[in-house]
């Protein structure tokens, strides 16, 4: 047995992420041995393959939640009571959820906000050069860049190897007319296309109070958010406002947004959204209620807080 070549085999698979049909041509095999070899090299103890980081202690919770909200997966991550960490543990489950998750070929899109910058930075390195990452919503004036869409989408392309495309357009525009004139702009119109095509999305979820991020960075106006309130919008999701009972139908503001639209999210394959905290209970609540999410990633004292609440 030649151990270095198979010690190059798996990391070829496992790290790089080629194909079985390259490794095969690279080395003048079948396919059929290379798949023999990867397959044998558990046994050879050369790779040790383990569930990886989801305390799975809140099997029975995750139950729940998928069951009450019709979730495809919920996974929640131990927070063992502290805070301070919970944001990074729960970016952590979710960049290690996503290094398994993400195919070759798969375009990704992607929101804004700290948890989703936090995802970005812990991805592992991985070779996908054929994969596609797409912001789904127009730029963002903020104060740290790093939680900006385009920032958080190019952060997870240099983390899988492959290209990134921007939407060059603000998030909110003043007038309903000026989006109409935006969406002629070839580039503009690329972007929308592309985000048609997502295999995945990654989403973090925002409350819609005049202390949301989206208020205080003068995206929406404090007037903007008194309206919506009164018409039962508590959250957003890529910048899309949502009721309490998940529903978005007849939205003030949907006319001004650049953004993919609910109805865009809800074709997505896979529309993964990761929140955390106990300001987020409610926002949380109204995306699950909304259909558009297949997958939560949060923590386990926030998930009992929103299961906790779903019948109200």
């Amino acid at each position: 047995m030649n151990r270095n070549l198979y010690v190059k085999i798996a990391y070829w698979y496992h790290t790089l992420g080629m194909t079985q049909d390259e490794i095969a041509k690279r080395l003048s095999y079948t396919r059929q041995k290379v798949n023999h070899i990867i397959n044998s090299l558990p046994d050879m103890g050369i790779v040790t393959l383990n569930i990886h980081g989801y305390e799975r202690d809140n099997i029975e919770l995750e139950n729940r939640m998928e069951e009450e909200f019709h979730l495809r997966e919920a996974i929640v991550a131990k927070d063992y009571g502290e805070q301070s960490t919970v944001i990074y543990k729960v970016a952590n489950v979710a960049a290690q959820y996503l290094d398994e998750t993400i195919q070759q070929g798969h375009v990704i899109g992607v929101s804004w906000g700290r948890t989703l910058a936090e995802v970005a930075d812990q991805m592992s390195y991985k070779r996908r050069g054929s994969c596609r990452v797409i912001q789904l919503m127009g730029a963002q004036n903020i104060e740290r860049p790093v939680e900006k869409c385009d920032e958080i989408a190019r952060g997870i392309a240099n983390r899988l190897d492959c290209p990134s495309y921007m939407l060059y357009a603000p998030v909110v525009v003043e007038h309903a007319e000026t989006k109409r004139w935006l969406l002629q702009e070839k580039s503009i119109k690329a972007s929308y296309e592309m985000m048609q095509e997502c295999d995945i999305a990654v989403l973090g979820v925002g409350e819609l109070t005049e202390k949301s991020t989206m208020c205080i960075r003068g995206h929406i106006t404090k007037e903007d958010i008194r309206v919506l309130r009164e018409q039962g919008f508590v959250a957003d999701l890529a910048m899309n406002p949502i009721r309490g009972d998940g529903s978005y139908d007849n939205c003030p503001l949907t006319e001004r947004l650049l953004n993919a639209d609910m109805e865009c999210l809800k074709k997505i394959d896979n529309t993964v959204l990761v929140a955390t905290g106990e300001k987020k209970v409610e926002a949380i609540r109204a995306a699950l209620r909304s259909g558009c999410i297949n997958t939560l990633i949060t923590d386990e004292t926030t998930a009992r807080s929103v299961v906790g609440g779903s019948d109200g």
